[in-house]
């Protein structure tokens, strides 16, 4: 596989025209995991997803935007419009060099310009496309229900819980898992910190977390992120 430890000459002679940035975020997870939560998912997924595509695999983005978990130290993010232009010049960066396919695959769910910038680059760039794939996107699937027990996993939950338990249980303190599910609705992120709706940060159920079901949501982010760049790539 060809990624960010491969020379530069290696990948020119690959002929490989397709590129995979993942993109994370530096953020509050609740009080029993790491503000790498995000970054270590892009990452995991990224390069599994790499490996079986056969494409270039760059380093993850590790900061993007999540303003809405200010509160506690830790988080760190840039303005919505400093990454829309970061990823406007990372694809033209890569189509100056011959590069026809951009995946931008994103594990943090609070990435709102990554839609505007993805169709404005797709609809003013004829040699390259960008092929979002979303893995917000995939976790309310019935595919993923099978798996869960809480509908509610909208950060630091049962989800996100037994994906860091499955790829680093070391990171996961198990005594500070705290329930927590706010009664209102995800769009209310609009108007304040996710601290004014939760007291630890988190919104969902970590008590129910696994590491047998962190390894079943792993290979099923993996196996629906290919076959959505499949399917965007017999359309494009």
């Amino acid at each position: 596989m060809l990624d960010y430890y491969s020379t530069a000459d290696e990948i020119q002679d690959s002929g490989i025209d397709t590129a995979l940035l993942p993109v994370g975020s530096v953020e509050q997870h609740g009080p029993h995991l790491p503000i790498a939560t995000d970054l270590m998912i892009a990452s995991a997924v990224g390069k599994k997803v790499s490996e079986r595509l056969n494409v270039l695999l760059l380093p993850t983005l590790p900061v993007s935007t999540c303003r809405e978990h200010m509160g506690k130290k830790g988080s760190v993010w840039i303005n919505p419009d400093t990454f829309y232009y970061m990823i406007r010049d990372i694809v033209l960066s890569l189509k100056e060099q011959g590069f026809k396919r951009v995946i931008l695959l994103i594990a943090h769910g609070g990435i709102f310009i990554a839609n505007p910038a993805v169709r404005e680059l797709n609809a003013t760039n004829n040699d390259i496309k960008v092929i979002k794939v979303d893995l917000v996107g995939f976790m309310g699937s019935k595919e993923m229900a099978v798996i869960l027990d809480c509908e509610d996993n909208l950060h630091a939950g049962e989800l996100e819980t037994s994906i860091i338990l499955y790829l680093d249980k070391e990171l996961v303190k198990k005594k500070k898992n705290v329930d927590s599910i706010p009664g209102v609705p995800r769009d209310y992120l609009n108007y304040g910190s996710i601290f004014k709706y939760s007291e630890n940060g988190v919104w969902g159920k970590p008590s129910l977390a696994s590491c047998e079901k962190g390894e079943k949501i792993f290979g099923l982010l993996v196996d629906m992120s290919i076959n959505y760049v499949k399917k965007i790539n017999e359309l494009i």
